[in-house]
């Protein structure tokens, strides 16, 4: 009787077990991305100043994109319509071209603490975009947590006025803009990614941002010839390269194809404490009280603006819904 009590229990029990460790890694791999994402912002902080904001964001996605257009044959059949890869390719020199452009150049008048925190705020900008665009609803919840998340940044701004020079500001304004162009790219991807694996997606918008990024850098500064950097700039590169771009993006995407996307924004704090740390640790950046109120109010802006209820909609999705 004990032997079938036992043999019961475990077959009770194990099919909640292994639901527990589909979870758990995707959450794992979420972290990581998160925490990544954050110390490569530090390491283009570190290695802005040899260079210029273009040259950083170009170099960044050259190697992240020669990284991660590979993958896609090997995980996934390439079956995206021609009718769709003009518009994914279009969100891609938006989200892969302008947007790390606008984040390298920031780190030359910003600290990569206050200006995480700043992109932070995306989730609570993307259900700003998502309202006004009509493809989200609205609530009282959802509203504060983005009236939440933007105060956060305000504080945040704030305390890193003067950060590296009278100019902050013009880092801080870059940030902004960094976080809108992110919401914009969260919007308007929705379908594609809906449609396609986010890997097959994310790898097509990364090579069009890629390019774009090279054919800038080519006509601005292309006749002085490479970039001179030092041995650890050069380490630099390859680091929010290959773990900031390639690494970081794969994650999330095999993250968003098992589970929820509850589950991988609920983690996206970890990027901005990650850059606090670490720029604290390796930069020597500066930290106060307005920065971790302007963080404490970020993470409950997004815990209030993610939407609980998507858990169980991605549970019951279609593998391809899934990208899985």
């Amino acid at each position: 009787m004990a032997v079938q009590g036992t043999g019961w229990g475990m077959a009770r029990h194990s099919p909640s077990r292994a639901a527990n460790q589909r979870r758990f890694f995707p959450v794992l791999a979420s972290a990581a991305a998160s925490v990544i994402t954050g110390t490569a912002l530090v390491a283009t902080r570190y290695v802005v100043p040899q260079t210029d904001g273009l040259t950083v964001a170009t170099l960044r996605y050259l190697v992240a994109a020669a990284c991660l257009v590979p993958l896609v044959p090997i995980f996934f059949r390439f079956d995206v319509a021609l009718r769709d890869l003009i518009p994914i390719a279009i969100l891609g020199i938006l989200y892969f071209c302008f947007f790390p452009w606008c984040i390298s150049a920031a780190m030359q008048y910003t600290t990569a603490s206050g200006g995480a925190i700043v992109l932070a705020c995306t989730p609570a900008m993307t259900l700003l975009l998502a309202n006004i665009n009509g493809s989200e609803a609205w609530s009282v919840r959802k509203a504060a947590g983005v009236v939440s998340a933007i105060f956060g940044a305000a504080v945040a701004i704030i305390g890193t006025a003067g950060g590296v020079g009278p100019t902050t500001w013009v880092g801080d304004a870059l940030m902004v803009l960094a976080t809108l162009l992110g919401a914009v790219y969260a919007v308007f991807s929705k379908p594609y990614l809906a449609k396609y694996p986010p890997l097959v997606v994310t790898a097509v918008a990364m090579a069009a941002g890629a390019l774009a990024l090279l054919a800038l850098w080519t006509a601005a500064h292309g006749s002085a010839g490479a970039p001179r950097l030092d041995a650890p700039g050069w380490a630099a590169i390859l680091y929010i390269g290959i773990a900031g771009g390639a690494l970081s993006f794969f994650l999330y995407a095999w993250a968003l194809g098992r589970t929820a996307p509850t589950a991988t924004m609920i983690l996206l704090p970890l990027n901005p404490i990650a850059a606090l740390v670490a720029g604290a640790l390796w930069l020597g950046e500066p930290l106060n009280a307005w920065l971790f109120v302007g963080l404490f109010l970020v993470v409950v802006g997004i815990v209030l603006v993610v939407n609980v209820h998507d858990d169980a909609a991605v549970e019951g999705a279609p593998p391809r819904a899934q990208g899985s």
